[in-house]
């Protein structure tokens, strides 16, 4: 039946009495992340997954178009304006305890427009808009977008090429705005155009009746159904043309999905560090964040030609207006000279310009420009063709971007094996003092893997796995909601994949894996080369009866004594400012655990009893407190003190692990002890 306008409000639906009370968790998922980035990465994460090329030929179809325009924070909707879209949400905001104190008496006024209503819009075209049938409330369609985006929220129906998959991105757009609202204008490929809106408050009490924190801006049907205005609907048309007019909307003729974020939450000037994700929330959404945003997270599809972004600031408080910032395969450079970026680092200019052209790179290099690696690399240069290793280290050398494509294979739970792969660009550049590396994961930057390089100084790296591969739906079902790292523990790839760990952790460790076979000399390795910095113990008897038991307050080690003297187990050399422990070259007998101990160096005494936690920690509960940590072939628990590691060594012949960050005029003492597999296995850690 036609649904008229005289309902047109905001709805809460009433709680019954057996109904539990539930908070809002969602943005507990992306709190490491600043409102700038969150915003930026899921917008345009939900965009180019809706993109018209994934539905009909891609060489056709145009790059994805994303406008994020903040000319309303300036430039308020008027309060007579505005109020057409405050109808009936006044009541439920002004018993929001976290609302705007000045929001929140303006609601209790009955009008939270009154001094009016600032608004940013991010809207994109090239996209097939929110289609399928918008009275669903209950279906498993995937391509009913319509029902997965207003009607669900933890649920998606995204497939395996898409770049999300928890169905929470969409939170960003409430999470921008202080009450936690957003109008949705979608022009659909069919020629309807539709209307409806959203809100995500608490739960709340208005007279004694409590209400559902999900609000809804539309009209009901029969069955209470809130339901979004028609464009093809005579008398809803006026409205939704109004609207289109009011918020300035520009791809009104073109399939898209445009969203309104009322009262957002803005900035003042330059965000704080990006570690600091409270700091930045305090800045709120800031016109050179986002630029910066879009740079960092959407570089790869932006220099492929797949997505353009434009950032329009309106006008100022003067009425006066400049050009919108349009970030394209042309313009991301210039675009990346005019940020306000560090000097050094992996955000610096002279970084990006160089991750720039080894993307270039990457999208003009022919299919037969590639070497070729049939499965993930081993740091044990023993694998390779010796003559192989040395044309490609002297190609390294001499500053050439060394480009491979490399197979492998992934086993979902009751699909078996598929082959697949990824694409692996190096480049060495004699201007860094660090290794550089970007994770790019069908069109998503993976940022939060930088710094795996980090030792290899000089190095930089590029990683690509195309969103058609089935190594792409593993690693994404790895990710957290953010989709900012690839987790080899985590629980859902582990429920889904076969050997999920062992193939997550292999693939972060390629490049590593990689640089190590190009920068390793060709002649026999130097053993005590380092030994006026680094301790290594090569000489002293091994302790093959050491137990490790389970203690109050941590982990305690009980070493017995030697049967005599053995060979080492391990091989400790320097790397920058760190260090790298592999098992001893010749090893018959690699040990399956161990324990690792490092200090810094002391004139007197035992380095391991004068270590402090202020001096560095190998582990730590906050991003950030410990040092990078490169690893392969093993896993890790933490020790009882911060400079104590337990190796579990899973695979003897891949096992790595490597620790940076350490002072650069400070000597380091390495200790690493293998644990008897003979211990009994209630003593284990």
């Amino acid at each position: 039946m036609d649904v008229g306008m005289a309902d047109l409000k905001w709805r809460f639906r009433a709680m019954s009495p057996a109904e539990v009370n539930q908070g809002t968790v969602v943005r507990e998922f992306f709190e490491d992340e600043p409102i700038n980035t969150r915003l930026v990465r899921e917008a345009i994460q939900n965009s180019l997954d809706a993109a018209l090329g994934k539905t009909r030929d891609a060489a056709g179809a145009g790059p994805v178009r994303v406008r994020f325009a903040l000319g309303g924070i300036n430039n308020p909707l008027p309060m007579a304006k505005a109020a057409r879209y405050c109808n009936g949400i006044a009541p439920h905001l002004a018993e929001i305890d976290e609302l705007d104190a000045g929001l929140r008496e303006q609601a209790g006024s009955g009008n939270p427009a009154a001094s009016g209503m600032p608004y940013i819009v991010v809207e994109d075209a090239g996209t097939q808009g929110l289609g399928g049938d918008w009275t669903e409330y209950d279906t498993t369609d995937p391509d009913n977008h319509f029902y997965w985006f207003f009607r669900n929220i933890g649920l998606s129906g995204k497939g395996d090429s898409d770049n999300g998959s928890w169905g929470l991105g969409k939170w960003v757009f409430p999470d921008a705005s202080h009450v936690s609202a957003y109008l949705a204008v979608t022009r659909r490929p069919d020629g309807e155009t539709l209307l409806m809106g959203q809100t995500v408050l608490t739960k709340h009490t208005i007279n004694g009746q409590r209400y559902d924190p999900v609000g809804y801006f539309g009209v009901q049907n029969h069955d209470d159904l809130t339901l979004p205005l028609q464009l093809s609907n005579p008398e809803q048309r006026p409205f939704i043309e109004q609207c289109i007019a009011d918020f300035d909307l520009q791809f009104r003729n073109e399939s898209g999905l445009s969203l309104i974020v009322p009262f957002p939450r803005v900035g003042s000037g330059k965000a704080a560090a990006a570690d600091d994700a409270d700091a930045d929330d305090a800045v709120g959404v800031d016109l050179n964040e986002l630029i910066a945003a879009v740079v960092h997270n959407y570089f790869y599809p932006i220099i492929a030609g797949k997505l353009e972004v434009i950032i329009d600031a309106g006008n100022d408080d003067a009425g006066n207006g400049t050009n919108p910032t349009v970030v394209s395969a042309d313009t991301i450079s210039g675009v990346v000279d005019r940020l306000d970026l560090p000097a050094t680092g992996e955000r610096s200019i002279g970084s990006y310009r160089r991750l720039f052209a080894m993307c270039r790179d990457s999208i003009n290099r022919r299919p037969t420009d590639y070497e070729v690696l049939p499965a993930l690399p081993s740091s044990d240069r023993t694998r390779y063709d010796e003559s192989q290793l040395t044309a490609w280290r002297e190609r390294y050398q001499a500053g050439e971007v060394l480009a491979f494509r490399i197979g492998t294979d992934v086993d979902r739970r009751g699909e078996g094996k598929k082959a697949t792969g990824l694409r692996l660009y190096l480049q060495q550049d004699a201007t860094l003092t660090e290794g550089h590396d970007y994770y790019v994961r069908g069109t998503l930057s993976i940022y939060g893997h930088m710094d795996f390089i980090r030792p290899h100084r000089e190095a930089c790296a590029l990683m690509v796995v195309d969103e058609t591969e089935p190594l792409a739906a593993m690693l994404r079902d790895s990710e957290p909601p953010a989709h900012t790292y690839w987790r080899p523990d985590s629980s859902r790839a582990f429920n889904r994949w076969v050997a999920a760990r062992h193939r997550i952790q292999a693939v972060r460790n390629t490049p590593g894996n990689l640089l190590r076979l190009l920068e390793m000399p060709t002649d026999t390795v130097q053993k005590d080369a380092f030994t006026d910095i680094f301790f290594w113990d090569g000489n002293r008897p091994r302790p093959t009866n050491t137990r490790i038991r389970e203690s109050t307050g941590g982990y305690n080690t009980d070493r017995g004594k030697s049967d005599g003297h053995r060979p080492p187990d391990f091989d400790i050399t320097r790397t920058g400012n760190g260090f790298r422990v592999t098992i001893a070259s010749g090893s018959t007998d690699p040990p399956t655990r161990a324990f690792l101990q490092v200090a810094y160096e002391t004139t007197g005494g035992n380095p391991l009893s004068r270590y402090v936690p202020s001096d560095f920690r190998l582990h730590g509960r906050r991003r950030g407190e410990a040092l990078p940590l490169q690893m392969g072939g093993c896993r890790v628990e933490p020790g009882k003190d911060g400079n104590e590691l337990f190796l579990q060594i899973d695979n003897p012949e891949d096992f790595v692990i490597e620790v940076s960050g350490f002072h650069p005029l400070r000597d380091v003492f390495v200790k690493v002890e293998r644990v008897d597999d003979t211990a009994n296995a209630d003593d284990s850690p």
